[in-house]
Order: structure tokens, then C-alpha cells, then sequence
């Protein structure tokens, strides 16, 4: 595992908890024996009533299909209050899953969901607005938890916290972190092995996965059910396993959504909503534009190989200045890293492919190098090609 992806998921944890931190009452002062004996015992009454198995037990189900798996969720809680299942103490009596409406909702969210992805005509534009659903199943998971904690014992609840350096962090909020790193990391892999399917020759191929997909998720939801010990060790060895791979599978994921899902979205907001002119990546430019001066034109590229610290894949701006031409990469907390292309390394032609565009360029090594953007950039084609020219000699390496 690479030390950038543990630092990610840490900076990730540690963000989280420093909004909803709690103050300190007293900087520098030491720390009260009694005091950290109480919180102990309240810690140790919060994981006897609901233990951490039972609390994370069922992320994997719910990363893997956030609405399916939310609706088995409810089920599974209201068939264990009936006593038809064994007893759960994440599940009884949780006055969000425990509700016939919100199971009810949640499985029509499902179809919802799930039929859009099974037509051709509209299963790109359900892969678009995928996101929001990881994201709204993100905060719902949130909300069951703050749901269970408070049945536990709000009152009791709220005063367990963990102490690290100069923050303290709710234990609350500690356990919603770790299931929003859990469930987005795992959420990423599963959207990459569904963007393949989109993109296969094999005519049925998404709807197999989109039902193994429910599958998976409704059998380690029923482990879960039965054993939630097991189900968190499941659930473990999946998050680590993506964990390994994100970072490759990250950079991946954003570009196929920049190839073929962010041309609908663009050609939805510009046919259907009106906005002709709208430029995506305005927002960006205007950034970009307080570090490097004016700039004439932007262009979010992805290289075909690495350039210096730009790895291959990386989502990069393409940016015409006034006197030079660069890749910028864009860093997840700020800050860039920028690359300067000579010209000399560079074509003016534009070529084009089955799903967009490319600009050939040479690394140091000699080696070609594209630059592949998307189809977006269809109506800036001639602003592309005349800011080329001012840089790329007539004769690039891009000729063959």
C-alpha cells in the first residue's frame, strides 16, 4: 500500500473530526485521572450496549448498493424487533431503520435507482448522478447512527470522547468517519467495475453485474443478520482490498466520468436548461488564473503516460498563458503541480477519437505522450487549435 493513500485516508479522518470537534475546555492543563476513568467507563457501557461489529458491520452492503442496501437494513431491523431474526442491538429499536415508511422509501429509491441502469437509452445518465447516491447514502448512514447512539443513551453518548493532541472528537463522530472513508472507498472500486460494464461490447453485461451487484450485497447483508462478527471481518478484508487499489482505480474513475458521462451532463445543461455557453471548467480557470496570470484558455486533460510527478491518467489542466503552456495538476488540499511543456515537444494538431480528442506531445525521454481530453470541448475546438499554434512548431511528433 502506498504511503500517499495512508496519508489521504488519515488527512480525510482528521478533517472530518476537526469540524465537529469539541473544544477544550482547558489548553495545557493536566488531564484528570477521574475524569478519564469516567469517560473509560462510559466507553465501555457504549460498546456493551452497541458494539463496533454491530455498528460496522454492514458497510460493505451499503457501499456496494447504498439504497439496496439501506432497504435490506430496514428490513432486517423491523423482522428482528418481530423476533423472526437474532437479536441486534445496533438494529432494535433504531427509530430511523425501524419504520415500515423508511424501508418502503428506501426500496423505491432502489428501483428508483437500479431500472434507469438497465436501459440503454438512459443507463448513462443514471451513471452520472451515481455519486448522489453514495453521497445520500453516506449521510443516511450518518443519521442511523446518531438514531442508534441516542437509543443507547444520548445523554451518556455525547460526553464519550476520544482525546488525540490538540482536538478531542466525539466517539459518535469518530464511528461516522470511519464509515464515510469505508463506504466511499469501496463505492469508488464498485463504480469503476461498472463503468467497464458501460463501455463493454457484451450487450447484457450490466445488467449481470447490476444483479450480482444486489446480490453480494443482500448476502452479506444476511450475514450480517445472523453473524456480525463475520460480516465486520467481511467487511474489513473488502475495504482493504480496495484500499490497496484506490488511488489507481481514482484516477480511472475520473476519466471515464470526464469521457463519457460529463459530455451528458454538459449536453444536458446547455440543450435542455439553456445555458449555451456554459463552460465547466470556468470555475477552474479562474483559480488557476490567480496563480499563473491571464490565461487565455483550459483544458482538463488526462496524459497517456507519467510526466515528472504527473502520474499516467491524471486529471490535469491543459493551460494556454501568454508566454508559455503548462499541465497543471490540481492537489486534492490545495496547492498544484505544474509542468512546463516546451514547444518544441509539441504538435498543433488536434487529433480525434472515438470518445474525444487528443494533443501529441514528447516527454524528456523522447518518448509520445497524449494528452486525451473529452468531447466537451467539442465548440472550444478552434480556440484549442489557435493557441497551439502559437506555441507548436508545424511539424509535431503528433505526425505519423
Amino acid at each position: 500500500m502506498k504511503r500517499s493513500t495512508l496519508i489521504l485516508v488519515c488527512l480525510m479522518v482528521l478533517v472530518s473530526g476537526w469540524v465537529a470537534m469539541a473544544p477544550i475546555s482547558a489548553m495545557g492543563n493536566k488531564i484528570d485521572t477521574s475524569e478519564v476513568t469516567a469517560q473509560q467507563q462510559k466507553g465501555e457501557n457504549l460498546a456493551e450496549k452497541m458494539g463496533i461489529t454491530e455498528t460496522l458491520g454492514p458497510l460493505a452492503p451499503v457501499a456496494l448498493s447504498p439504497f439496496f442496501g439501506l432497504a435490506c437494513l430496514s428490513g432486517t431491523s423491523i423482522l428482528c424487533e418481530m423476533g423472526v431474526l437474532p437479536e441486534n442491538d445496533f438494529l432494535m429499536g433504531n427509530e430511523v431503520l425501524n419504520n415500515f415508511w423508511v424501508f418502503l422509501i428506501f426500496a423505491g429509491l432502489t428501483v428508483l435507482t437500479s431500472v434507469p441502469r438497465l436501459i440503454s437509452v438512459s443507463k448513462v445518465f443514471a451513471e452520472a448522478t451515481e455519486r448522489i447516491e453514495t453521497y445520500a447514502g453516506i449521510i443516511a448512514y450518518g443519521v442511523i447512527l446518531l438514531a442508534a447512539q441516542q437509543d443507547a443513551g444520548a445523554e451518556q453518548v455525547e460526553q464519550v470522547v476520544v482525546a488525540a493532541g490538540f482536538f478531542t472528537m466525539p466517539a459518535n463522530m469518530l464511528l461516522a468517519c470511519c464509515a464515510a472513508v469505508n463506504i466511499f472507498v469501496i463505492a469508488t472500486v464498485r463504480f469503476f467495475f461498472e463503468l467497464l460494464t458501460l463501455i463493454s461490447p457484451i450487450p447484457t453485461l450490466d445488467a449481470i453485474f447490476e444483479c450480482c451487484n444486489k446480490a453480494v450485497a443482500g448476502i452479506l447483508l444476511t450475514i450480517y443478520a445472523f453473524s456480525p462478527w463475520l460480516a465486520f471481518v467481511l467487511n474489513v478484508i473488502l475495504f482493504l482490498i480496495c484500499l490497496v487499489i484506490f488511488q489507481w482505480v481514482n484516477r480511472r474513475v475520473k476519466y471515464m466520468k470526464a469521457m463519457l458521462l460529463e459530455p451528458v451532463l454538459v449536453g444536458f445543461v446547455r440543450s435542455v436548461l439553456g445555458r449555451t455557453q456554459y463552460d465547466p471548467d470556468k470555475g477552474t480557470q479562474r483559480k488557476l488564473t490567480r496563480q499563473f496570470g491571464s490565461i487565455a484558455a483550459v483544458v482538463k486533460c488526462f496524459p497517456s503516460r507519467k510526466l515528472g510527478k504527473i502520474k499516467k491518467k491524471d486529471r490535469c489542466y491543459l493551460v494556454f498563458g501568454d508566454d508559455r503552456m503548462r499541465l497543471v495538476k490540481l492537489r486534492l488540499l490545495g496547492g498544484t503541480v505544474s509542468k512546463e511543456i516546451n514547444a518544441a515537444n509539441l504538435s498543433r494538431d488536434v487529433a480525434e477519437g472515438l470518445i474525444g480528442y487528443s494533443i501529441s506531445i514528447q516527454t524528456d525521454g523522447g518518448k509520445d505522450c497524449e494528452l486525451i481530453f473529452g468531447s466537451v470541448y467539442t465548440q472550444k475546438l478552434d480556440t484549442i487549435r489557435t493557441e497551439l499554434s502559437k506555441y507548436a512548431r508545424p511539424n509535431g511528433a503528433a505526425e505519423r
